[in-house]
Order: structure tokens, then C-alpha cells, then sequence
């Protein structure tokens, strides 16, 4: 594809930029949410919100969220502004959304209470909400500022670099930051952190002008759900994220509880795992090359599905290693499947949008992210449930190994699903038509 909005090689890293600073700051609050307020008890540290309840808050955050996921990008593909149809929700979200991270970190009490949980549940819908103003519209703009083929899945890459560098920036600065200063001062560090990449991916894009007529809201959705490609990638995928989302929420309390180490060390086990991470995303994109985009995420499902019972079994090995070593192993060996993860499924559901613009004429960006956004904020908000449920029934120790056992289920199911998603170009399930359709072509 050919089109004059289509990233400079100096643009591009700037538009890929802006995922480090909402993975700086999402990655913070999914890492520390859990530990801020409800830690464990043999820590000494104040519980502000009972384990079950701050698994209901973050569940009504995520649920906020996901009502807002279609409305947002309904919002965003309707748009006509002369300075683009994504770039007014990123510049004006991207303030928003640093405020709300900083007063997360500042409930009204310091013990438990029904003023915290409530406090809790709302600051979590608005980071979630205005997060949503943000990436949707972002994520909206790659299939329009990228060619299909490599050049899509290179920009797929840098964007997963620069959201694992924000990761690995959550995990050490914020791991400092809180013990060395506290939560409150911690938040108020990383918000402007966080802000300043999202402002410059929003000012690095120059959005083309659409001339067509905006899709009203129920005949958007139909086209949405009516592509089979779509219905079974998000199905696979959103099984597969539900089983990662318990891991990812519980990782700080892994790391103190199964592997026996010290609060400060939560960023360098996690720092071990991005880098590996990092290192493998030259690997992903050659192995797209090689076997295709579905095959390689089918492949890197099938990793994670053998890696999570690894880490259910942390410190019961069989061998000459204690439980941090083991810890350590396990964040190592998940990194080039968690590279895939994060370079894959993006670039695939441009594809699919580009192929129903091609064969329809629809340009509908911002709803097919946003369902994906919706689904996986879902699976996110049930993760929540799930893992506040086991640690509650199970305590600590029991419940922290049959979390990720409840995740390699899930990661199975959605290998299901996933083995039937169509080889070749996505199809389009209706006939070529508008003047989308002419000279696009979707390498897959």
C-alpha cells in the first residue's frame, strides 16, 4: 500500500514511542495494585482493601473500561477533524490519564476501609477509561501508517520494544521509587514519565484526510463480529490472555512469596524476563517471515502452555537450585514467546481491518481494536476476580501455584481456538467495493 501518511523511518520511532508511556504507567499499576493495597500479611505492611473486594475494584475499573472501549472508537472512526481522526484523543487523554495514575497511590486511609474500596474502584475506572481514549486511537492508526507485509510487523516490533522498555522501567524504577520513597512519591515521578512519550507518538503522525461517510454504530458492529477471522483470533487470543493476566497481576507476590525474595527484588526478576523478552524480538519477526503470522503466535501459545506449570512449581524442583534461581529461570525462558505475543497479534488484526477496507470499503480501525481491547479488558477484570477469589480461599502459598495452573488451562482452550484461524489473507466475507478496495494487498 502506498499512501502519503505512511511513516518516515524517523517518524516511525516516534509513533512507536508512545507505548512506553502507557506501559510505564499500566505496567506500574498492575504490578503494585495488589501489593499497595492489600499485601501480605506477613509483610508488615497496612492492608488497605481486603484481597476479595480489591479483586471487585479492579474488576468495576476494567468493566468501566470496556463499556468505554467501543464507544471511544465508534467516536474515533466517525471523526473528520482537520488534524486527524486519533491524534485529539491521544493529546487530550494523555494528561488525563498521568493525573489519575498519581492519585492512585493516595487513598483516603491508610487501613482498611469501605472509603478505600471505593476510592479505589473509581480512580481505577478513570486510569482504565481515559486509557482507553488514549490506545485505542493509537493502536487504530497502524494499519493506516504502515504497509502491509514486513513493514507492518518491523513497526509492530519497535512498538513492543519501546512498550517492554516501559515494562522493564515499571518494574526497576518503580521497585526503587516505592521503597526508597513511597507510593505517593512514586506516582508522582512516573506520571510525567508516562506523559511525555504518548504526547510525542501524537504529534509525530500526520493522519490522511477520509473522504467517505462515517459507519453508524450497529452496522460497524455487525461488520466486526461478522468477520470469522476476527471471531477466532479474539476468542484464542482473549483465553490465552485471561490465563496471563492472573500471572501478570500476582508477579509481585510470586516473587516475594514462591521465590522467598525481598520487595525490592520484584524489578530485577521481571527485568530479567523483558530483556529476554527484548532479545527475542528479531527472532519473532524472522520466524513471521518464515512460517506466517498465525503459525508463529500459534507456536509461542504452545510455549507459554508448557512454561506456566514451570512456574507454579517454583521453588519444588528436583534439582540443585533454590527457589530464586528457579524464579529467575522461568522469567528467562518466557521471553520469546512473550515477544511474540506482544509483536503478533497487533500486526494480525491490521491485517484484518486493511483486508475489510480493501473488500468493503469500510474504514472501521477503531472498532476492531477497541473490541479487542474490550474482550481483553474482560478477561482482565475475570483474571482479577479469579486471582483475589484463590488467594482469599486458598491463602499465599496454595493460591499462588494454582494460579498459574488455572492459567495453562486457559492458554490450552485458547490453542483450541486459535488452530482454526484461516490461512492466507483474512477473508473479507463480502464483496470488494469503494475506493478502499483498489491496489491494497495483505500479506499475512
Amino acid at each position: 500500500m502506498e499512501a502519503s501518511c505512511v511513516l518516515t523511518p524517523a517518524r516511525r520511532i516516534l509513533y512507536s514511542l508512545g507505548p512506553f508511556g502507557s506501559s510505564l504507567l499500566q505496567q506500574t499499576v498492575l504490578l503494585w495494585v495488589f501489593y499497595f493495597y492489600a499485601p501480605p500479611p506477613d509483610q508488615g505492611l497496612p492492608q488497605r482493601v481486603a484481597p476479595a473486594l480489591l479483586g471487585l475494584a479492579m474488576g468495576i475499573g476494567r468493566a468501566v473500561d470496556a463499556l468505554a472501549d467501543p464507544l471511544v472508537a465508534h467516536w474515533s472512526d466517525r471523526l473528520r477533524w482537520r488534524i486527524g481522526r486519533r491524534r485529539p484523543f491521544i493529546l487530550a487523554g494523555a494528561p488525563l490519564l498521568a493525573v489519575s495514575f498519581a492519585l492512585l497511590w493516595r487513598p483516603p486511609q491508610e487501613v482498611a476501609s469501605a472509603a478505600n474500596f471505593f476510592f479505589l474502584a473509581a480512580v481505577l475506572g478513570v486510569f482504565f477509561f481515559v486509557l482507553t481514549v488514549v490506545l485505542n486511537p493509537y493502536m487504530a492508526l497502524l494499519p493506516e501508517v504502515t504497509r502491509p507485509g514486513r513493514d507492518r510487523v518491523v513497526t509492530s516490533a519497535w512498538q513492543s520494544a519501546f512498550s517492554l522498555t516501559g515494562t522493564a522501567a515499571a518494574f526497576i524504577a518503580s521497585s526503587a521509587l516505592a521503597a526508597r520513597a513511597g507510593y505517593p512519591a512514586m506516582g508522582l515521578v512516573l506520571a510525567p514519565l508516562g506523559l511525555v512519550p504518548l504526547l510525542v507518538a501524537g504529534l509525530a503522525v500526520r493522519e490522511r484526510s477520509i473522504a467517505d461517510t462515517p459507519v453508524d454504530f450497529w452496522p460497524a458492529l455487525r461488520t466486526v463480529f461478522g468477520q470469522r477471522a476476527f471471531r477466532i483470533f479474539i476468542v484464542g487470543f482473549a483465553l490465552m490472555w485471561l490465563g496471563l493476566s492472573m500471572v501478570n497481576l500476582s508477579m509481585a507476590l510470586m516473587v516475594t512469596v514462591l521465590m522467598g525474595l525481598p520487595r525490592a527484588a520484584v524489578g530485577s526478576v521481571l527485568g530479567a524476563s523483558v530483556a529476554a523478552t527484548l532479545l527475542g524480538l528479531p527472532a519473532v519477526a524472522a520466524l513471521a517471515g518464515r512460517l506466517g503470522k498465525p503459525r508463529a503466535l500459534l507456536l509461542a501459545m504452545a510455549a507459554s502452555g508448557v512454561i506456566l506449570p514451570l512456574l507454579a512449581s517454583v521453588g519444588l524442583w528436583p534439582v540443585p537450585l533454590g527457589a530464586a534461581a528457579q524464579g529467575y529461570l522461568v522469567a528467562v525462558l518466557a521471553g520469546l514467546p512473550l515477544a511474540a505475543l506482544f509483536v503478533l497479534p497487533n500486526a494480525m488484526l491490521s491485517d484484518i481491518t486493511q483486508e475489510v477496507a480493501r473488500a468493503r470499503g469500510l474504514r472501521l480501525e477503531g472498532m476492531f481494536f477497541a473490541f479487542q481491547g474490550l474482550i481483553l479488558n474482560g478477561a482482565t477484570s475475570v483474571a482479577a476476580a479469579i486471582l483475589g477469589g484463590v488467594l482469599e480461599v486458598f491463602g499465599y502459598g496454595l493460591g499462588l501455584r494454582i494460579a498459574p495452573l488455572i492459567a495453562t488451562a486457559c492458554v490450552i482452550a485458547g490453542i483450541a481456538v486459535f488452530r482454526r484461524y484461516p490461512e492466507g489473507r483474512p477473508p473479507s466475507e463480502g464483496p470488494a467495493r469503494g475506493p478502499a478496495a483498489a491496489g491494497l494487498r495483505v500479506d499475512v
